[in-house]
């Protein structure tokens, strides 16, 4: 292979994530698995992912944490806020491909920073922190509040933990056989599509699920409205800032004024007085099935009202 040679394909696996060559939309070749293969079709028709020529995706190569950013801020659709211009990092070089990306990423919180490799594969953790951090940024989305023992945690950073406890939760990621994460373990381009293509999905569903006007009163209340099926919707209110874990939400009536129209009760729900609670800012959820032909309306009753 000659020098020339070389350097072309190099620069083609660099810019393969949303670089400067298109590749066409037919199947790739070293991609054997069907259910893969849809995966990365579906990603390269939005302009996600291409592969590194016409007929190759490389599967088994790493990601790099600048094609990470990359795929994850196209594939979210985070945006660049008002008010921010010039670039986020000095280790971005001025014109480079993934600089949009950085500058977005960093501007929404994501764990990025100008000490990041950008031209360095990234590791199974990290990513897993940039998706989900990622995800959270599109919604508030109701998790179910569980922990789920990961065999190998004590690999991971402290930092990531959270991270991929969320995408275990949401059913993006999952364990292998024996319980374990890989969190060191480099991320390949498949992997990285794969977790890609679930993440997309779950903010697909979530959106889809947010049906129905929702109306409501009162400080640091957020509502959402989750499909269960085209005739029951399922409310879950969320309330922020409670002074301490022992404070809690609950639903304690609906009220149907039309055929059109609910009105869905709350009630803040007072710590028991015999225990002790640490004092820190805490958030309850409360939920609630109507049916779906129904806009609903969030209201708060005080205790002197029940």
């Amino acid at each position: 292979m000659t020098k020339t040679t070389k350097i072309i394909s190099a620069l083609l696996i660099t810019s393969s994530l949303l670089g400067a060559g298109a590749a066409s939309a037919s199947a790739f070749s070293d991609i054997e698995d069907s259910g893969n293969q849809a995966i990365v079709k579906s990603l390269q028709d939005k302009g996600i992912i291409q592969g590194i020529t016409t007929d190759k995706f490389a599967p088994q190569k790493t990601i790099t944490s600048a094609q990470a950013v990359q795929m994850v801020v196209k594939a979210t659709g985070l945006k660049e806020l008002p008010n921010f211009s010039g670039k986020s990092f000095s280790s971005v070089p001025d014109g480079a491909w993934y600089a949009d990306a950085v500058n977005i990423a960093a501007q929404h919180g994501l764990p990025v920073s100008a000490d990041t490799k950008w031209n360095e594969p990234m590791a199974r953790e990290d990513f897993a922190n940039l998706l989900a951090t990622a995800v959270q940024k599109t919604g508030n989305y109701p998790v179910i509040m569980m922990y789920i023992n990961i065999a190998d945690e004590s690999q991971m950073k402290e930092e990531n933990r959270g991270a991929v406890q969320f995408l275990l939760l949401t059913k993006i990621a999952e364990l292998d056989k024996g319980g374990k994460f890989h969190p060191q373990q480099k991320l390949t381009r498949m992997e990285a599509a794969k977790l890609t293509h679930a993440a997309m999905q779950f903010i697909k569903d979530h959106k889809q699920d947010n049906v129905g006007k929702v109306e409501q009163d009162g400080d640091d209340i957020s509502t959402q409205i989750v499909k269960v099926n085209d005739k029951v919707n399922k409310v879950v209110i969320t309330k922020d800032n409670l002074p301490n874990p022992g404070y809690g939400i609950a639903v304690t009536s609906i009220d149907f004024i039309s055929d059109k129209q609910a009105i869905v009760y709350y009630k803040v729900v007072q710590p028991d007085p015999n225990k002790m609670y640490p004092q820190v800012i805490s958030k309850s959820s409360a939920e609630v099935y109507v049916s779906s032909q129904y806009d609903i309306k969030v209201k708060g009753v005080s205790m002197r009202n029940l």
